[in-house]
């Protein structure tokens, strides 16, 4: 009888150690499941970041505005970040330093981000700019004979490639039903390009502010056509696709502080006519003609219109030989 007693009272304590282990394992696992997992740190962590190289024309507002403000460089500092600033003549020499790591994010015309897609440059679109095509123009001397576009035929109109004034041009010259053929094309960089015009060895010079506005200030020349009467465009936040990947929080953080510094802009034009003296070495009132009549503000999502602008370019560029394959601009959209 004892020795039945004995069995029984085995078998029951090892029935409910065997119940207690389970449902200590089912709670153990309900509470797993209700539990959110605890972030790890993100590769993209911006302490992870030393330098971001950010790349800007001398020319152009742009980034130059943010650059003189000191903006990005009071955020950043705290966190152990240097802003290095990298002054480039134009669009082209910054998308080739793109394509060697050399710089993160910068801003560029419509044209070096198709030239780079097409070239297979690993960059994205991360933003736009307002249209800029209204400042821009081709222009000729006051006392030239040239007075319209269809004028131009025969003559040497200097063309700055792989830029957004090369677009202009194309455009420009289908407006008027001229080919490059039509015309003595004389391909050269911007700052070559003033210093030709000024020279008198090209007949006509599409050109932007500031260098329009200078002219227009002083008398100097007269405008064949603007940029807005042919053709929209805009100007364009380009990163790497690197730096994207790996760093969206420091993509965002520039073009926060870029529409900060817009902004505030707008409501100090004098202000701001002055510091980008100082970054582009034109005169403040220059720059301030410059902006008070062409204005292009504004740091925008890439929306489906600003797509097909760019789309419309890359068209274009292939069906003239241009480029050696069409592609989707499309494809080269950050999406955050």
């Amino acid at each position: 009888m004892k020795t039945r007693r004995y069995i029984l009272t085995a078998i029951a304590t090892c029935v409910l150690t065997w119940l207690l282990a389970l449902a200590g394992c089912s709670s153990q696992n309900t509470l797993q499941s209700n539990v959110s997992p605890v972030a790890q740190p993100s590769p993209s962590s911006s302490s992870q970041v030393k330098v971001i190289n950010i790349g800007h024309q001398s020319g152009t507002p742009g980034l130059n505005l943010l650059k003189a403000r000191g903006l990005l460089e009071k955020r950043l500092t705290p966190e152990g970040i240097q802003v290095k600033w990298i002054s480039f003549q134009g669009g082209p020499p910054m998308m080739e330093a793109m394509a060697a790591d050399s710089v993160d994010i910068g801003n560029v015309g419509n044209l070096p981000p198709v030239f780079a897609q097409a070239g297979g440059n690993p960059i994205l679109y991360v933003a736009a700019t307002g249209s800029n095509a209204g400042a821009q123009a081709i222009i000729v001397p006051k006392d030239s004979p040239i007075k319209t576009l269809a004028d131009l035929k025969g003559k040497k109109l200097a063309i700055q490639k792989g830029t957004a004034l090369q677009y202009f041009v194309l455009k420009a010259l289908e407006s008027a039903k001229l080919k490059l053929t039509d015309i003595q094309p004389v391909y050269l960089k911007i700052p070559d390009s003033t210093t030709a015009f000024e020279g008198g060895n090209v007949d006509a010079l599409p050109i932007g502010d500031p260098y329009l506005a200078s002219k227009e200030l002083n008398g100097s020349v007269h405008v064949l056509v603007r940029g807005s009467d042919v053709a929209p465009q805009r100007a364009f936040y380009i990163a790497t696709e690197n730096f994207t990947k790996n760093h969206p929080d420091l993509v965002k953080i520039v073009l926060e502080e870029q529409t900060k510094v817009e902004d505030w802009a707008k409501a100090n034009p004098t202000e701001v006519a002055k510091l980008l003296a100082v970054e582009t070495k034109y005169k403040p009132e220059v720059l301030e003609y410059s902006l008070k009549n062409r204005p292009y503000f504004g740091v925008f999502e890439m929306k489906d219109e600003y797509i097909a602008e760019q789309q419309q370019v890359v068209d274009l560029f292939y069906n003239q030989k241009l480029i050696p394959k069409t592609f989707q601009v499309k494809d080269a959209i950050w999406k955050p």
